[in-house]
């Protein structure tokens, strides 16, 4: 959705005196308001164990794209990472990576400083406008048990490797340079580069973002909302397959890690009249769970700047017990002192160029007149980075 209809904004990636009232209990099991059983920190439900099992012929699909060696040496993949075209490839991405690699402990600083209370109390990261944009929400993110992104951009498939030229692996490297040089992408770019026989949407860069990240992938689902807003296969939606599916559910683990989260991505609009026409998705956020629910706005083009998007910013600031964002989120006006513990970071004066007309003399005063912390690593449109994190009181 980038106009922050974003694509893939990816790349790198509270605390607060109410912060406590995120907390709940560590219990035995609960349920998320997506289904999702929650299990205890100590790893040992026989359940969860069972269900980590990474499927090969997945992540090694990712692993290939990524630039990273596959683990079956008995595949066609591994016979192409024996090529002088994939080598490069490697090459090239390596290359890539390296750059975020230099800013991801700044990032993994931040998430450990700032984070740290909102990520081992919380379980629903919300990431409307966020595309495919794992990389960073998962960075300031790691332990929410489920990740629900949205995009306009269509859900793809597994990817598919059949026949990799010098274009596929541009393609590919094309992706994720924006995303870490710039922290966003750009959407019609992404629009062009999903016109090819390996990329046909998201699912191929989100697979190749949690490769690098050394996640494994357990599955990846096609699902449907129904108009109570529950989460469900897609094939039991009245009793038939869809083969139009917007929403996608990836199920994974961290390596090393013993607790299966979820990504869920759904392509969809978010604007007021998209929501009108949405009844599944409005009865799901209707119902999001406050006391645990985080949401993360990056790269936004200030579109709940506008009144054609009131709904899903009020939506965000009814079901939200924290939110992190940039200056491209929910005007810092929707954020009354007597109900929100505000955090600034960063630098803000004006916005770049292209969105000069939401100038925020109100965040720009509280920039001024504040003691913001500092911010040592880029993020969004501005040279001059900024986040702002809100904690309900």
């Amino acid at each position: 959705m980038k106009k922050k209809l974003t694509l893939l904004t990816i790349l790198l990636i509270g605390i607060a005196v109410g912060i406590s009232s995120c907390k709940h209990k560590k219990e035995q099991t609960s349920q998320t308001s997506d289904n999702i059983q929650v299990f205890g920190n100590n790893g040992s439900n026989q359940d969860e164990d069972a269900s980590l099992v990474p499927d090969q012929a997945i992540n090694d699909a990712a692993r290939f794209v990524a630039g990273l060696p596959v683990l079956s040496q008995n595949s066609k993949l591994y016979a192409l990472t024996q090529t002088k075209e994939w080598k490069n490839h490697a090459r090239n991405m390596d290359q890539i990576w390296n750059s975020y690699q230099q800013t991801s402990p700044k990032v993994l600083s931040f998430s450990t400083n700032e984070l740290e209370p909102i990520n081992s109390t919380c379980k629903t990261l919300f990431y409307p406008f966020g595309g495919p944009d794992f990389l960073f929400s998962g960075s300031f993110f790691p332990d929410m048990n489920t990740y629900f992104l949205i995009g306009l951009e269509r859900t793809g498939h597994e990817i598919q490797v059949k026949h990799p030229s010098a274009r596929t692996y541009k393609l590919y490297q094309d992706a994720v340079s924006d995303v870490l040089s710039l922290s966003f992408s750009r959407t019609r770019d992404m629009n062009t580069e999903e016109v090819n026989d390996t990329i046909d949407g998201v699912i191929p860069i989100i697979s190749m973002l949690m490769a690098r990240m050394d996640k494994q992938i357990v599955s990846i689902k096609n699902k449907v909302m129904n108009q109570n807003g529950e989460i469900i296969p897609a094939e039991e939606y009245n009793g038939k397959h869809h083969d139009d599916i917007r929403l996608v559910e990836i199920s994974f683990f961290r390596t090393g890690k013993r607790k299966l989260q979820k990504i869920y991505y759904y392509a969809t609009d978010l604007s007021n009249d998209g929501l009108e026409n949405n009844k599944p998705l409005m009865a799901y956020l209707k119902k999001i769970d406050r006391k645990t629910t985080t949401t993360f706005i990056k790269s936004a083009s200030y579109l709940m700047h506008e009144n054609s998007f009131s709904t899903i910013r009020s939506l965000i600031l009814d079901s939200s017990y924290a939110i992190l964002q940039d200056d491209s989120g929910i005007p810092l006006s929707f954020y009354p002192s007597n109900k929100w513990e505000i955090t600034l970071y960063g630098t803000f004066y004006k916005p770049t160029t292209a969105y000069a007309k939401y100038a925020q003399p109100a965040l720009r005063d509280a920039y001024q007149m504040g003691d913001p912390k500092s911010l040592n690593f880029r993020i969004g449109f501005a040279r001059q980075s900024n986040l702002q994190l809100m904690i309900r009181k």
